[in-house]
């Protein structure tokens, strides 16, 4: 009888001593990007309100997608489980630690050139043709970006000096809902195409540049730092203050300043009398740069007046 009482003692006082929640961590788990809650990475067995508590215990964070992070057995004992189970006896029998990975949609690289693609043609002139006038060019892309599977976003932008030639820089943003969660930077290049002047012939220092010296060919400009000659009146009558080479591009600096104005040209006069300006025709009697005073005829008077040339063909009446 008395092995029977101990026994039962024994038994009792185990139950009594049992835990009232199992907590069996998992080797790996995957959740959503933020919060981390016991729940998502543990078996959790026992008193129902118990588990319930535990189970929404914040543990940790994990916010971009495809990161990783580790959750120990014994950072949750020490410093999570106290502040929930109110002296309740929780039993852990899982592995140590639980790695967590945040749930990720992988953007690949091709889907990236397009978004950015897109935001570059709302970005180009409307008068330029995509692939004949420009292209573009992403040397170097993430091969993976990765983005929430649910209330993600990516969202592209260019720079407000985007200039549609040569290097520029992309801003690529990673939102889950309203949060930026990952931000990159990613260089692309728009490649430009124009006519251009390039010589036929080879004309000497002092020579003057006639249209049969030069030929207009369609160029990438995408890298030219020197001010080449893309519309043909802009060079004819200049002259060469060099020697000129068959097979180069025109360039401005090559060439003597351009005339404003030309003897017998068409010249659109201006005069401002107090508040008002008025605007007549005239002929221009000789050669003349920007910001020469010259005589010019008036047309609907033929009286000769002087005027200081403001741009080509355009001068204003001397006072």
């Amino acid at each position: 009888m008395i092995r029977f009482l101990i026994f039962f003692a024994v038994i009792g006082a185990k139950m009594a001593l049992s835990a009232q929640a199992t907590v069996a961590l998992k080797a790996q788990a995957s959740v959503e990007p933020g919060v981390i809650r016991l729940g998502e990475i543990a078996e959790i067995k026992g008193e129902e309100a118990l588990v319930k508590r535990i189970s929404a215990l914040e543990v940790g964070k994990v916010g971009e997608p495809g990161r990783k992070t580790r959750v120990t057995e014994s950072a949750i004992k020490n410093f999570f489980i106290k502040s929930v189970a109110s002296g309740q006896d929780i039993e852990f029998n899982g592995v140590k630690f639980c790695d967590v990975t945040a749930r990720a949609g992988l953007v690949s690289s091709d889907s990236l050139k397009n978004l950015l693609l897109k935001e570059v043609r709302s970005r180009m002139a409307t008068n330029l043709k995509e692939g004949k006038d420009w292209n573009f060019e992403v040397p170097k892309v993430p091969n993976k970006i990765a983005a929430p599977e649910q209330g993600g976003k990516i969202v592209v932008s260019l720079s407000p000096q985007f200039s549609g030639i040569g290097q520029e820089m992309a801003t690529v943003q990673i939102f889950n809902n309203k949060k930026v969660i990952a931000k990159y930077n990613i260089p692309f290049i728009v490649h430009r195409f124009e006519y251009i002047a390039e010589m036929k012939k080879g004309i000497h220092k002092g020579e003057t540049v006639e249209e049969r010296d030069f030929e207009m060919v369609w160029q990438e400009t995408t890298f030219q730092k020197r001010k080449v000659i893309k519309i043909a009146s802009e060079a004819i009558g200049r002259t060469a203050i060099r020697t000129l080479k068959a097979g180069e591009p025109l360039v401005d600096n090559a060439l003597s300043t351009p005339y404003a104005v030309k003897a017998g040209d068409a010249v659109k006069l201006f005069a401002k009398f107090g508040e008002a300006v008025v605007q007549t025709s005239a002929i221009a009697q000789k050669n003349a740069f920007k910001g020469q005073t010259i005589s010019v005829r008036n047309i609907d008077t033929g009286k000769d007046i002087m005027a200081t040339v403001s741009g080509f063909g355009e001068a204003w009446i001397a006072n």
